[in-house]
Order: structure tokens, then C-alpha cells, then sequence
């Protein structure tokens, strides 16, 4: 683990190493680039102040893991500096999100996709060659916690081809 301060810099020193950087002066895309761009293996992000605190890229994509930490556990973090640490990223690394924040994304993948395919549909048309295809999941038809059901891009581009935008 390297001490890269605020990461409001690029130091060649961080190569191969994990950066421990403190919360403060530049934002957090900011910093993990910076670590990256030193040679970083992964970047931790500890907050300056009590409690924790969530970072973000934005629009910003690295190839690095980055992750946020208290600053008790900073602290705890800075007094190992110079010692091993490893950096896996497994599927527990991972947040379990759904709801219509999550579906929409994924809804939208698919309607652009299968779209692709037949440009003359209409908006209308591929909105209920989604629906028609969509996996049911819970009651039958429309429900409250799976809405349509599961979308299919494969069944949506299938119904298309065999039925035509209007059906």
C-alpha cells in the first residue's frame, strides 16, 4: 500500500501498488485517475472527517478498483503503509440494486437494440412488441413488483421478425 496523499497528483511511486488517498482538495474521479495513471493497482478513498461517504466517477471510467473507507479505518489504513495489501474484486464487491431505476437502463438496452433491427417501427410498436415478448414473472400479466416481466431482446427481435412492428 503507497500513502498518495490527497491524489491530486500523478507520482510514479504508487506503481504497482495500492494508493491510499485522503478525501479532500480534488474530487474523487480525480484521484483514482491519478493513481491509475501512476501505475496504481487499485485506489482506496478514505474520508477526511468522521463516518463514511460515497464517492463517484460520474462519467469517468478507470480500469482500476476504487473503493471508499471511514476515516477510523483510513487511519488504521495509513499506519500499514509499505506493507502488502491485495486487490480482488469478486462478486461481493458488488450492490444489489432493482426497482424501475435499475429495470429502465436495462429496458432501454433492449428497446435501442431490437430497434436497430427494424428502424420502421414505432415507438408505440416497440413498446408492445416488448411487452408481448417480455418474460412474466409474477401474476399473470402486469404486476406490481415485475411489472411486464423480464424484457428479451432475442423474443422481441423474433416477434418482430415474424409478426411484423403491428402485432
Amino acid at each position: 500500500m503507497f500513502d498518495f496523499g490527497l491524489g491530486d497528483a500523478v507520482n510514479s511511486a504508487a506503481s504497482g501498488k495500492v494508493c491510499l488517498i485522503q478525501r479532500g482538495t480534488v474530487d474523487f474521479a480525480t484521484k483514482v485517475t491519478n493513481c491509475q495513471n501512476s501505475g496504481g493497482v487499485g485506489a482506496i478513498v478514505y474520508n477526511n472527517t468522521t463516518g463514511t461517504f460515497g464517492g463517484t466517477l460520474g462519467t469517468t471510467v478507470t480500469t482500476i478498483p476504487s473503493v471508499t473507507a471511514t476515516d477510523v479505518d483510513g487511519a488504521a489504513m495509513k499506519a500499514k503503509v509499505g506493507q502488502s495489501a491485495t486487490v480482488s474484486v469478486t462478486a461481493t464487491n458488488y450492490a444489489y440494486f432493482d426497482g424501475t431505476s435499475m429495470a429502465t437502463p436495462h429496458v432501454s438496452a433492449v428497446a435501442a437494440l431490437v430497434w436497430s433491427y427494424f428502424p420502421t417501427c414505432t415507438a408505440a410498436q416497440m413498446r408492445t412488441s416488448l411487452t408481448l415478448s417480455a418474460q412474466d414473472l409474477g401474476s399473470a400479466g402486469r404486476d406490481v413488483k415485475f411489472g411486464y416481466g423480464l424484457v428479451q431482446a432475442k423474443a422481441a427481435y423474433d416477434r418482430i421478425k415474424s409478426l411484423g412492428c403491428g402485432k
